[in-house]
């Protein structure tokens, strides 16, 4: 209940010509973490208590989504993959509620992990602060900015508004 689908929004590519670009900027060499979740994602039991503190680079990635698409008013996820030489792509996360005064986003789920392979949760999700780390609910820490598009509904009516102007000028043209 509640947990991300199977289905990402969207897919997207920085290999594949067109599809994304993106930049990086180093925020902190030397960040530091109290817990992490890198291996100890079981299906029973779900609870590891985690796997401890960690220090690594905190980094800020700038995504532009070259082909536009569509974000719907129902549950979406976003599911970053992140392609590295050495080491772990552990995304931040901070517990709810993570603004001030302390009130926590309307509606807002928490973060959802799976894994592949041995022991793999796959096609099932496990919230990370709930079920692995029992520390609490956790947010990731993302943003999404972009071009508000009119709904289907509005598109129709503006469609149609269109084909009325049209039909009354080629009745002024004909007269």
């Amino acid at each position: 209940m509640n947990s991300p689908s199977d289905n990402n929004f969207d897919a997207r590519d920085s290999n594949a010509p067109g599809q994304l670009s993106f930049s990086t900027s180093l925020l902190n060499p030397s960040f530091h973490v109290l817990n992490s979740v890198v291996n100890g994602i079981n299906p029973q039991p779900q609870f590891t208590g985690g796997e401890g503190p960690v220090t690594g680079e905190e980094v800020q990635f700038n995504v532009n989504f070259l082909m536009p698409f569509v974000v719907g008013p129902d549950h979406i996820f976003f599911r970053p993959e992140v392609g590295l030489s050495t080491g772990d792509f552990l995304w931040l996360s901070a517990p709810r509620p993570i603004v001030s005064p302390g009130t926590p986003f309307a509606n807002d789920l928490q973060t959802w992990i799976r894994n592949d392979g041995s022991g793999a949760l796959a096609p099932d999700w496990s919230r990370i602060g709930t079920d692995i780390t029992h520390q609490g609910p956790f947010n990731a820490a993302f943003s999404l900015t972009g071009t508000a598009v009119p709904d289907g509904g509005m598109t129709l009516l503006l469609l149609g508004g269109a084909l009325i102007g049209l039909g009354s000028l080629r009745r002024k043209l004909r007269v």
